[in-house]
């Protein structure tokens, strides 16, 4: 599975966002993303792909995460 889609798959399962109605250019507020979720988010996508984000690792659309994480 890509980045991209499993991003879509963790979002949905913390918001209940349909996965079909996350794109790349989606922001976190777009998505319902609160502070806890993002943290959530980061945490899934670093044990999932065995990468390290820094704490303060920052991401306007879900995009940017998925490119931020192909190069950790």
């Amino acid at each position: 599975m890509d980045i991209f889609n499993f991003l879509r798959k963790a979002i949905h399962d913390l918001v209940g966002t349909p996965e079909e109605d996350i794109r790349p250019e989606s922001t976190p507020d777009e998505l319902n993303l609160d502070l806890f979720d993002v943290e959530e988010l980061v945490l899934d996508v670093e044990n999932e792909y065995d990468v390290y984000l820094p704490d303060d690792t920052h991401f306007d659309t879900v995009g940017e995460l998925a490119q931020k994480v192909a190069a950790a």
